[in-house]
């Protein structure tokens, strides 16, 4: 995560990069401090390191121009061209991984327990560590990409609608329910359906999330990066 934000510069896909790792510094930070914060320790490591993976695959699957779910296309294609300030990009990203990338890696690791217990207050603590990394997040991509993420009354700022991360935490209940879905359907075409529902929805959010945009903001972000970065930021 270090060499991809390294690496990415002001590529305004930098943006939910650095989120990715503000927030896994938070994670580490809380399992050294308190070992038997979640449950299923153990669980929460490969799920962590499998969710990561799925980021990263999109990732060089759209450098090589390769097929990738709508809503991380419409992240992309945004950080690319699009006028939209960062918190917009953090949204974006949050929301493809989450939203779309997420249902699938708990489906695919199981909800519960070899003994059937659930793993549902380990996914649910996860919030916790989402209250803690908030303000390091924002106060990190402010001071590298853009003032405007800690301006609460910005008319065209998303995160103006979210207090801390409630719409993710709203967003994880969802995953968590999705991916009941996925493992209750009862053939490949039912399946099938469902992911489709799921690819859907994170569509359709991306695109809310994209839609404010405001002419000319993407050079003063660019031109604010450059010279954060001239400045060892």
């Amino acid at each position: 995560m270090r060499s991809l934000q390294k690496r990415l510069r002001c590529d305004h896909r930098a943006v939910f990069a650095t989120t990715y790792l503000e927030l896994t510094r938070v994670l580490r930070q809380t399992l050294r401090k308190h070992p038997r914060f979640f449950k299923y320790s153990h669980y929460l490591y490969t799920e962590d390191a499998l969710f990561a993976d799925v980021y990263f695959n999109t990732f060089r699957a759209a450098g090589h121009r390769r097929a990738v779910p709508p809503a991380w296309q419409i992240a992309f294609d945004t950080a690319r061209s699009g006028q939209v300030n960062a918190g917009q990009d953090m949204l974006l990203g949050i929301n493809a991984h989450v939203q779309n990338d997420m249902p699938f890696v708990v489906a695919a690791l199981g909800q519960h327990t070899r003994s059937g217990a659930s793993r549902k207050p380990d996914h649910d603590r996860v919030n916790q560590i989402l209250n803690a990394a908030y303000e390091p997040v924002v106060e990190t991509v402010a001071r590298r990409y853009d003032p405007l993420i800690t301006t609460t009354n910005a008319k065209w700022s998303p995160l103006d609608d979210v207090a801390g991360l409630e719409l993710v935490k709203e967003w994880r209940e969802g995953v968590w329910r999705n991916a009941e879905r996925l493992l209750a359907a009862r053939s490949d075409a039912e399946r099938k359906q469902v992911a489709g529902q799921i690819q859907t929805n994170a569509a359709t959010w991306a695109r809310m999330i994209a839609a404010p945009q405001q002419a000319g903001y993407r050079a003063t972000r660019d031109a604010y990066c450059r010279a954060k970065l001239a400045h060892g930021a």
